[in-house]
């Protein structure tokens, strides 16, 4: 998503072609943001092929900057890459090639994790103001927004599969509160628990009001038509507290706690814990909402200008 988010930056002025592996998260985004230039490869790929695929695409497109996002193996084993071409990436671990010319990484503690004396000609992008938003999360009707809580409506995302379910423990913690609201339910193609989660909302006898919603592209649409923002610790994190929704947050995996913590200790968000919750301090964040930031504190900008720098 972070690579699909930064190319809109650039839809007049270059030409832009994806890679990826033919993972069924991956496709589906392919499918669903309809992206052109796309190029799908078996997961199977051994490292060596890998990288002939790549060096080969580099020739044949006539490649100038490679932007790599990698999670299945470490950045620095992607030794041999052409070295004519700029080199960006999203990186989260500070295992890095020596050649590469910008690195982005939004962890909070992510100074931790690199040596930057050893990388001269490299610059750094470090730190949560670093994320990839969306191109519109920057327009007008979202910097001057003003959350004045004059309704109880509450999104909940949790994440495109939620394989644990967090989304339904979130609205088994709702329905016990007899809270009067509405629920916006925002799920992805991966989420397996629909059917589960619509029963206990039918059979709750409950205050809510709710929809479930799937596949959204437009999720900006989904923060500003909400008060509270119920969310996982990833991206949708930063993108609550961008648009200026009351984030709670809920830390689904270990390397989202930091986040969440930093972001609870500034005050924008209130953070419920990794992997588990109260159902009264959930309950008090709804009732009592924190103030969101009154200006949008990230900077994906800075990454736009750098990237045209090596253009």
């Amino acid at each position: 998503m972070s690579l699909i988010n930064i190319s809109k930056y650039f839809d007049k002025t270059y030409e832009k072609y994806f890679i990826i592996k033919d993972y069924k998260a991956g496709v589906e985004l392919v499918k669903k943001y309809d992206l052109q230039n796309c190029f799908i490869i078996d997961s199977s790929t051994v490292l060596k092929d890998e990288i002939t695929y790549i060096n080969n695409f580099i020739d044949s497109y006539d490649i100038d900057i490679l932007f790599f996002e990698i999670t299945e193996r470490k950045l620095s084993e992607y030794i041999g890459i052409n070295k004519k071409v700029k080199k960006v990436a999203v990186d989260f671990d500070g295992n890095i090639l020596d050649d590469l010319d910008l690195v982005i990484d939004w962890d909070v503690e992510a100074h931790k994790f690199f040596d930057i004396k050893k990388y001269p000609n490299t610059k750094f992008l470090l730190g949560a103001e670093h994320v990839i938003l969306p191109k519109e999360f920057y327009s007008k009707k979202v910097l001057n927004r003003k959350n004045n809580f004059t309704s109880k409506k509450i999104l909940i995302a949790m994440g495109g599969a939620d394989e644990f379910d967090f989304t339904g423990k979130v609205v088994d913690s709702l329905i016990k509160s007899k809270l009067k609201i509405e629920l916006n339910i925002i799920i992805g193609s991966g989420y397996e628990y629909k059917h589960q989660l619509e029963d206990k909302l039918n059979n709750s006898n409950s205050n809510i009001k709710y929809q479930i919603k799937e596949n959204i592209i437009n999720m900006l649409d989904e923060y500003l038509a909400c008060d509270i923002g119920i969310g996982a610790g990833g991206l949708t994190s930063s993108e609550l507290v961008a648009t200026k929704v009351s984030p709670i947050l809920i830390a689904t995996y270990k390397h989202q706690i930091a986040r969440c913590e930093y972001f609870d200790e500034k005050g924008w968000a209130k953070y419920l814990g990794y992997r588990e919750f109260s159902d009264s301090v959930l309950t008090d964040a709804i009732i009592n909402p924190i103030k969101p930031s009154d200006k949008n504190i990230f900077n994906t900008y800075k990454i736009v200008e750098l990237i045209d720098e090596l253009f």
